[in-house]
């Protein structure tokens, strides 16, 4: 029985482990989306107006 239990200890370990992991690529990609509005898109903006003009 006590085998049991530690091969559930260690199974609920790595199943959080993944969902922690998860919820940090996440939050990850959330930055790296908004980075992307907020810097990126002004600047390929600008870009365009500066290439529409010639």
């Amino acid at each position: 029985m006590g085998a049991v239990f530690e091969e559930l200890r260690e199974t609920s370990g790595l199943i959080i482990g993944l969902i922690i992991a998860l919820v940090i690529t996440g939050f990850i990609g959330l930055a790296f989306t908004k980075a992307h509005k907020v810097i990126v898109s002004p600047v390929v903006r600008r870009i365009k107006k500066m290439v529409s003009r010639k």
